[in-house]
């Protein structure tokens, strides 16, 4: 459910500051170093107990301080979260005073992040769009996280084998292996088709403006990283030779990808940077619309430097994919890009000059 509520304490560059944000749409803006990211990245700790920009959480307590302290409520459930730091210690989950782990607190408090690392998903090498894809499964489908840690377990085990050269058992794993990664393909596959339909419903809201001439020629692909058209069993049996010389299993599931191609090429070549920056945020808000129309979950949706690299033409285009969206919004620019004018089209619109807080 969505934050109403928010306090940090001593997180990056803020001393001690309480936000109180809308249901709707939430829009920070400051300049560069003032800690718009600082807050969205507040709000995506209380989603999962990690940073979106730095994997050490101990590089985010205030420098003369010894701990951060977050703590966020939610109007209509009642519940209260709070996440504290402390340096050289590990990072401290509670829900209504009562200690949490994260795999319960992203259920609690879900969100799609869309970042700096997100704009370039195109581009990106599969494991991270795999991670992107798996996330909003984990949030959307109870069944996936024994699924998914099934499959790797049994992966580390075959990936042993190989680089012990001891494979009298192989079949066994192979049997194994096989069982938990179609459980696992099944689970990527239909988010993936889920993904795909709502992606060219809010490719709809577009078809009176045309600003980009690829959306009528883009393709997109699951790839379930191995040839479907042989079982999955058949792949690790006639790959054993091969993976043998490897030390490592060349082919399955943990080599799935989305694949986004325009005329037949790889979508990275052709479109700029700001073409590849708008396309990312539409593939993450059709995940996004996916967990809402089709899982009932009302995630945040958590966009960081919206303006940068897209021109006038692409930023109206953004306007309107708020417009289509029903939960709570929260992102940031370094510019007051939302007149009067644009914002009264919102329900429920909140703006905060960050260094006004």
């Amino acid at each position: 459910m969505p934050l109403t509520n928010i306090s940090i304490k001593h997180l990056r560059c803020f001393d001690d500051i309480e936000i109180s944000l809308s249901p709707g749409i939430n829009f920070f803006y400051g300049a560069n170093g003032s800690g718009k990211t600082t807050i969205l990245e507040a709000l995506f700790i209380f989603s999962s107990g990690k940073s979106f920009k730095s994997s050490n959480l101990q590089s985010l307590i205030k420098y003369d301080k010894k701990n951060f302290y977050l703590k966020g409520f939610d109007s209509i459930s009642g519940h209260i979260v709070e996440v504290e730091k402390y340096r050289n210690k590990s990072i401290s989950l509670k829900l209504n005073n009562k200690k949490i782990v994260t795999n319960n607190l992203i259920k609690k408090f879900p969100c799609t992040p869309i970042h700096n690392n997100t704009f370039s998903f195109t581009s990106a090498p599969p494991d991270f769009r795999r991670k992107l894809l798996d996330r909003s499964i984990f949030i959307a489908e109870d069944g996936f996280s024994s699924a998914w840690f099934a499959y790797h377990r049994t992966l580390k085990q075959r990936n042993a084998m190989l680089k012990n050269n001891r494979i009298s058992d192989i079949y066994v794993w192979n049997k194994k292996l096989s069982t938990d990664g179609i459980l696992l393909t099944e689970y990527r596959k239909n988010f993936f088709e889920k993904t795909l339909d709502e992606f060219k419903n809010l490719l709809k809201i577009f078809e009176s403006k045309v600003v980009f001439d690829f959306f009528d020629l883009i393709s997109i692909d699951f790839y379930c990283g191995w040839n479907f058209k042989e079982s999955l069993f058949h792949t690790f049996e006639e790959n054993v030779k091969k993976d043998l010389k490897r030390k490592t299993t060349t082919e399955g599931p943990h080599k799935s990808d989305i694949k986004f191609l325009i005329n037949n090429i790889d979508a990275r070549q052709i479109l700029s940077r700001g073409e590849q920056k708008f396309f990312s945020i539409l593939w993450s808000c059709a995940q996004h619309e996916v967990l809402k129309r089709h899982y009932q979950i009302e995630a945040t949706l958590i966009i960081d430097d919206i303006k940068s690299e897209l021109d006038e033409r692409v930023f109206d285009l953004f306007v309107d994919l708020l417009n289509h969206n029903k939960n709570q919004v929260i992102f940031s620019c370094i510019e007051d890009c939302f007149s009067s004018k644009i914002s009264d089209k919102f329900n429920e619109f909140k703006k905060f000059h960050v260094e006004h807080l």
